[in-house]
């Protein structure tokens, strides 16, 4: 099959840090290309894959670390390339990892196009276009993603997964606990920092600081940072990431957001590090209760119950991602997926004669 996979222009593919939906674009395109389909991957220019690489823009913009209205104007700049190439070129089929940017122009496309949305559905601008352009194909990353907006042309939903074999099993711990992911009030970093003083555990953050968020950074983090109970290491590496994950006691995930998947929630458990999380967004659906994590409605809940960490195996969060959450699977159910559109799609213009 001939396929392209348009990517967002944040981090280059794959990410060398920080980079949650590269990571997946970035699996994708690899394990497609092994399964002997082929692929062309419409991204940053600094970005490395075996896939026949068309560069949207000079380099990846670090979305993070940007200014809004910089990186918007970077986001147009990028579509306008990816429309010129799209109208100049014939796939089998085009993969959207863009985002709602591209929605407007599918239809005008000589290629079908499929939609996966990586983010929530609940933001004015994503819900405008959304509710002009509903039969737009779209694929979620989990069920929660779509209960603000229940009544679009949903054809799946696939987990994200991820290469396990960059994650090692720990059985053993070392007390402290990790928080790992944007330095920003939705992933709950100031709450996470409530959890340990409670506690008394140590806590080491990793993560970048978005630009948007440095003030809540200087006044709920900054002032807890002690490097000795409370210790900010930055953004990491995947080396880095493995080694903090695996010798954590538990992960804490005390989300302020209808968080849509949350990539370092199967990354902790392929370590066999159990989360604690407040239940929002996807959490139900990637960690089991009592099983794999504890999972609760408020912090003093998550607090209360942290002594149940001891009887959780960590054996069973690896093998959880083993069974749920790893690239191979989510690889597996795209191609299903492709070739279960083009074939209704086909069927629909049979029946039309």
């Amino acid at each position: 099959m001939k396929i392209c996979l348009i990517a967002p222009i944040d981090e280059s593919i794959p990410p060398l840090k920080y980079g949650g939906i590269e990571r997946i674009v970035h699996l994708l395109t690899d394990n497609l290309i092994k399964h002997n389909h082929k692929v062309t991957l419409l991204a940053p220019s600094d970005s490395k894959s075996p896939a026949i690489i068309i560069p949207t823009i000079s380099q990846s913009i670090k979305g993070f670390y940007c200014n809004s209205k910089t990186r918007e104007a970077y986001l147009y700049i990028a579509l306008s390339k990816i429309l010129k190439i799209i109208s100049q070129q014939k796939f089998d089929l085009i993969h959207n990892h863009f985002g709602w940017r591209l929605i407007p122009f599918i239809k005008s496309f000589k290629s079908p196009t499929i939609t996966t949305f990586h983010t929530t559905l609940d933001q004015i601008d994503e819900k405008t276009i959304l509710n002009i352009w509903k039969d737009t194909p779209l694929i979620t990353i989990s069920k929660s993603q779509r209960k603000c907006m229940p009544d679009l042309n949903y054809i799946a939903n696939i987990y994200n997964g991820i290469d396990i074999s960059l994650y090692h099993f720990s059985k053993q711990h070392q007390g402290y606990l990790a928080f790992l992911g944007r330095i920003s009030p939705e992933k709950g970093v100031s709450e996470a920092i409530q959890i340990s003083k409670t506690l008394k555990k140590k806590l080491i953050i990793a993560g970048p600081i978005p630009l948007r968020d440095k003030q809540y950074f200087q006044e709920k983090v900054y002032p807890y940072i002690d490097d000795k109970n409370c210790i900010y290491l930055g953004e990491i590496n995947d080396q880095q990431k493995d080694k903090l994950l695996g010798k954590a006691e538990a992960l804490l995930a005390p989300i302020q957001w209808a968080e849509p998947f949350g990539l370092i929630l199967i990354e902790a458990m392929a370590c066999g590090t159990p989360i604690i999380a407040l239940n929002r967004g996807a959490i139900p659906e990637i960690i089991i209760d009592k099983i794999t994590g504890i999972t609760g409605e408020s912090i003093k809940e998550l607090i209360q119950r942290f002594k149940e960490i001891k009887n959780i195996k960590r054996e069973n969060c690896r093998k959880l991602v083993e069974e749920k959450f790893t690239a191979s699977i989510m690889v597996q159910k795209y191609e299903k997926i492709y070739k279960k559109f083009l074939s209704n799609l086909n069927s629909s213009k049979t029946n039309r004669f």
